[in-house]
């Protein structure tokens, strides 16, 4: 090997690495590239968690509304005696509802359930709120009612009743029903939620269908039904 094919192997050998300054650079630009693609990968994972987390409220709403429909369709008209005169067991207010009807399937058999949708507030929280016990039990008592929240954290709830009203007038719509002896002919569920938040509830406007208790035998004598 001549001297000038020495000098230029030598040459060449110390060119083949890196330099520190090269290290850093492709070091930064590394850190770099690892950051962006972080940040995607976070921001891919935050959208997946936020629209599965709108897909899972948007089932539970429409299965709440269908359950609203499906007891409130199915209110059972039974009349009761209050003193001398006979009423709906059934009662209406502006953010309370309580009524009979169909026991649910999970009760494994036949018979009424008493139901209540009320406005549940507690400190600055407030709650659409399902009752529900065996027609003879109390909504009180801590064995045999279940409760359940329909709706969490909105702004706020009103039902209101079309009918005739007390005293004569004509068909309107009203925020209580009670001391009746008829059902209403429809019964209406407004939802408003607080400003920032995405969920929207159309009106929910129900027809009970049952319009009759048809376990009742009237008596023209007695003006009641026969056996109450």
């Amino acid at each position: 090997m001549t001297y000038g094919q020495t000098q230029a192997t030598g040459r060449d050998a110390g060119e083949a690495g890196f330099t520190l300054v090269e290290l850093l650079v492709g070091l930064a630009l590394f850190s770099l590239l690892a950051t962006l693609l972080f940040d995607n990968v976070r921001f891919g994972v935050k959208a997946w968690q936020l629209g599965s987390a709108h897909a899972e409220q948007f089932e539970h709403d429409l299965v709440a509304q269908d359950l609203l429909r499906r007891l409130i369709g199915n209110v059972y008209p039974m009349l009761v005696q209050d003193g001398v005169n006979q009423r709906l067991d059934f009662e209406g207010d502006k953010e309370a509802v309580s009524f009979l009807g169909q026991a649910p399937v999970v009760a494994s058999g036949g018979g009424r359930f008493r139901y209540k949708l009320q406005v549940e507030r507690q400190h600055d929280r407030t709650d659409l709120v399902m009752s529900a016990a065996p027609e003879l039990a109390s909504l009180q008592g801590t064995a045999m009612a279940r409760r359940t929240v329909l709706l969490s954290d909105i702004d706020g709830a009103e039902f209101s009743y079309f009918g005739d009203g007390e005293a004569g007038q004509t068909l309107q719509w009203q925020d209580s029903w009670r001391q009746r002896v008829a059902m209403p002919r429809l019964m209406r569920l407004r939802v408003a939620f607080r400003s920032k938040d995405a969920r929207a509830w159309p009106d929910l406007l129900i027809a009970p269908r049952i319009t009759a208790d048809v376990g009742c035998v009237y008596d023209p004598m007695t003006r009641r039904c026969r056996g109450r």
